[in-house]
């Protein structure tokens, strides 16, 4: 340590702040959320042809790196959760957070090569529609503040 500090970098806070801010957290727990949601699926489908005690159990899929992935996403999309909840407030991101609801049919379409059904597609619509009612007032509440 020669004694010299660096001072930050302008507009660092700026970045820092845009990075935190709640509704891009809620986003990206949401894609945790659906990642850990995809990678669950497949430790599970890699691991259920092994027998024995773990199989009767159903612990095999505990064995797969899919699982190990899935289960990281999950805590982090978790912590991700806990910081939104800090400054949002719970009837605003609960309903926010839903978007889940439509990423993991998309991704279980799009990496899975799974069918959404038609009636699906249109559920994914109305939720769609819900977020995006949802949005607009707030997004005019936090404008008067």
């Amino acid at each position: 340590m020669n004694g010299i500090e660096s001072a930050p970098e302008p507009g660092s806070s700026k970045l820092l702040g845009w990075l935190l801010n709640p509704y891009l957290l809620i986003l990206v727990g949401a894609l945790l959320n659906t990642a850990g949601e995809l990678f669950l699926k497949l430790g599970a489908n890699s691991e259920a042809h092994i027998g024995g005690w773990a199989g009767a159990m159903g612990l095999t899929p505990l064995l797969s790196g899919w699982t190990w992935l899935g289960i990281i996403s999950y805590v982090t999309s978790f912590l991700t959760w806990l910081s939104v909840l800090r400054t949002i407030p719970l009837s605003v991101a609960f309903p926010l957070i839903n978007v889940v609801h439509v990423f993991v049919p998309i991704g279980a379409a799009v990496f899975l090569h799974e069918t959404v059904p038609l009636k699906r597609w249109a559920g994914i619509t109305l939720i769609i529609l819900g977020i995006l009612a949802i949005m607009k007032p707030v997004a005019h509440a936090e404008d008067k503040l």
